[in-house]
């Protein structure tokens, strides 16, 4: 089975710094946020050619994002588009899930990690 990381892209500036960030930990970075844009000018629109210049694949799953992130809340957009993680996770490819936040005991991405846990028994998670 492969590894979960996860990471807040807060504090990165570009691809050298995800890929000293990162290292070998993945082959795929999953973006879980609603929406792509950003004040950082690196995960915003310029999203997938950071992440493919640190040399990992990318993959937008919006589904995951935080539907309640105004409120302060946690709930997934599309609780769908876990499975879609899952099943990258079970075939062996080991995935980095990312979003702004730089804390994540208040990030949904621990959502995301915890529940795909329940799904596949024993994933090692590993937050960044």
């Amino acid at each position: 089975m492969a590894t979960l990381s996860t990471f807040g892209y807060a504090g990165l500036r570009d691809g050298a710094e995800l890929r000293a960030l990162l290292g070998d930990k993945a082959q795929l970075v999953v973006d879980v946020r609603m929406r792509t844009y950003s004040g950082n000018r690196a995960f915003s629109t310029g999203t997938r050619g950071t992440v493919e210049e640190a040399g990992y694949d990318y993959q937008h799953l919006a589904g995951l994002g935080n539907a309640l992130y105004r409120s302060g809340g946690m709930r997934l957009a599309q609780e769908d588009d876990l499975e879609i993680l899952v099943d990258q996770l079970a075939s062996g490819i080991n995935v980095a899930i990312m979003c702004a936040c730089g804390d994540v005991t208040t990030c949904h991405r621990r959502l995301v990690a915890e529940m795909a846990s329940e799904r596949l028994l024993g994933l090692e998670v590993i937050d960044l």
